[in-house]
């Protein structure tokens, strides 16, 4: 995951910690790390499917999906609820061969 496209998700798609880590299917504590700069250990399954959802969250930002305007709760909550099932449905690239 390019720390810089984190950063960048983390300043402009409006989202919660809690949010993020629903996305990403980890922790909130891991989104804290991810946001201080610890990636997750390069080649594993997590940090593969953090560079495809992180591309997935630029490109929704670029397309101004994100951030959310002004929606309820229930809205929100449903958004995020849509945006985790699609994302945790993306094909990961295979491992590179070493």
């Amino acid at each position: 995951m390019a720390t810089s496209g984190f950063t960048r998700v983390l300043q402009g798609a409006g989202l919660t910690h809690i949010e993020l880590a629903r996305l990403y299917e980890v922790s909130r504590q891991t989104i804290h790390a991810w946001a201080k700069g610890t990636p997750p250990r390069a080649g594993s399954h997590t940090a593969r499917a953090a560079e495809v959802i992180t591309a997935a969250l630029l490109n929704s930002i670029e397309r101004k999906v994100l951030p959310f305007a002004n929606v309820s709760r229930e809205v929100r909550a449903a958004r995020i609820s849509r945006m985790a099932r699609t994302l945790q449905g993306l094909k990961l690239a295979p491992r590179e061969a070493k």
